[in-house]
């Protein structure tokens, strides 16, 4: 027996597999949106298309991807709610985004090429990130990692394809080369954790600010300019695999020690 066998009443979403590719295309496509001509105004478009397809279109218009439903109960199908604890999720993304970048920037110093420069911080930036960091952890953490869920019934195996599409979609076909597919690998190994993460902690919010905070400051981190490219790309990627796994270990301490509380049963009546 494969993944959920529920039916949603919803054509699209009792089909999840090309609900899946349909999802990523939509997705990859509204990415069209940020290169548009001008500075300020496409990433913001962007981000507001994102958002009206999340969470409008998806839930009362798509079905996606357990049927049309309330928002409060699309919110929690994808993980987005709830959030509690607040504090502990909040803290596990921070922790980890500074684990992730501590290590890269270790690996940066290790080149004895690192410049120390906030311009690669541009104020541009934090408007982006919040598309990365929200919308693709709603997109591939959320309604793609849920409808894989119902293609297999090993966790594992949903856990490793949304991984891998979530990868695909950052590939540059017409910039391939080692460094990049590099890229794409240590992209595969973050979805890994970002998937494990929402399982552990049944809330996308660690990874949301996990991922902000990462996208913004990671080009910040590993600002080699004239390091010798191989030697720098090992040591970029090999730290950064090596905090991913550290990562993982931390979320199941902190999960395990700070569990989510359920509210107390009401006492029954005399």
């Amino acid at each position: 027996m494969k993944g959920e066998a529920r039916q949603s009443g919803f054509k699209l979403a009792d089909h999840p597999r090309p609900a899946i590719a349909f999802t990523a295309v939509i997705y990859v496509l509204l990415g069209f949106l940020e290169r548009l001509p001008g500075v300020v105004i496409p990433p913001l478009l962007y981000f507001v298309a994102l958002g009206f397809l999340a969470l409008y279109l998806m839930p009362y218009v798509l079905g996606l991807p357990s049927g049309r439903r309330s928002l409060r109960d699309y919110c929690r199908d994808i993980r987005l709610l709830p959030v509690r604890p607040v504090g502990r999720n909040v803290l596990l993304g921070l922790m980890l985004a500074g684990l992730a970048l501590s290590s890269i920037l270790l690996a940066s110093l290790l080149t004895g090429h690192y410049v120390f420069d906030w311009r690669t911080v541009p104020a541009l930036r934090w408007i982006k990130g919040l598309t990365r960091g929200i919308w693709e952890e709603v997109f591939f953490r959320g309604i793609i990692l849920v409808l894989f869920m119902r293609v297999f019934a090993q966790q594992r195996k949903a856990v490793f394809w949304a991984s891998f599409l979530f990868a695909m979609v950052h590939v540059n076909v017409m910039a391939l080369s080692v460094d990049m597919i590099a890229d794409v690998v240590s992209v595969f190994f973050i979805g890994l954790l970002l998937a494990y993460l929402v399982l552990e902690t049944g809330s996308l919010l660690s990874g949301i600010i996990f991922h902000y905070v990462y996208d913004i400051f990671v080009l910040f981190v590993q600002n080699t300019p004239g390091a010798d490219e191989p030697l720098a790309s090992i040591l970029l990627h090999g730290s950064l695999w090596v905090a991913i796994a550290l990562g993982a270990l931390l979320t199941r301490y902190v999960v395990a020690r700070w569990p989510k509380r359920e509210k107390a049963a009401l006492a029954p009546g005399p």
